[in-house]
């Protein structure tokens, strides 16, 4: 069976990013000294599999199962709904903290492949980071569910839509979705 194919055949993939909308939501202290310069998402493959950074609240805040700032950062409801499409993803598990409140919040950052799969006819706005327009390449993509494209300087996740559906039914909140081209 093939999931997420649209008419003639071809997997349909979505670049899934973090609702802005959520305002609320926690906020980082001083990340920047446990994470470094650079590349937050190969800086935390060097931590521990289990990791406490500190985080700021508001009044009423949000945890939302999707963020991607500092780093990609996904609930066990997320993680789990993740390993049923590509189980052999490696995690390590954050726990955000909130001193002040004292509240904490565990969160899993993954590991995923990251893919050469976008045509020339892929553009980037703002020197290599924000992807303009998408089109992956099917044969480069494999059976691949979940992944990072390779490329920009951002870390832009794609996800094919049956993973898409399956964290819609869940009732995940915190992400939107874009879908992108693919040429078969």
């Amino acid at each position: 069976m093939v999931f997420g194919s649209a008419e003639g055949g071809a997997l349909r993939y979505f670049i899934i990013e973090q609702d802005k909308g959520y305002t609320d939501i926690p906020n980082p202290v001083n990340w920047f000294y446990k994470l470094g310069p650079g590349d937050a998402m190969k800086s935390i493959q060097k931590f521990p599999d289990r990791e406490i950074f500190l985080i700021h609240t508001g009044d009423s805040p949000t945890y939302i199962d999707f963020m991607t700032e500092p780093m990609i950062m996904v609930t066990e409801k997320v993680k789990k709904c993740l390993q049923l499409y590509e189980p052999n993803i490696r995690f390590k598990e954050i726990v955000l903290l909130d001193r002040e409140k004292k509240k904490s919040q565990n969160y899993f950052v993954p590991k995923f492949a990251e893919l050469d799969c976008m045509t020339d006819k892929s553009t980037y706005t703002n020197w290599n980071y924000d992807i303009n327009y998408v089109e992956l390449d099917e044969r480069k993509i494999g059976d691949k569910a979940i992944f990072i494209l390779k490329g920009p300087e951002k870390r832009n996740i794609i996800v094919r839509l049956d993973v898409a559906e399956s964290l819609l039914r869940r009732g995940t909140k915190g992400f939107i979705l874009k879908e992108t081209d693919v040429k078969g």
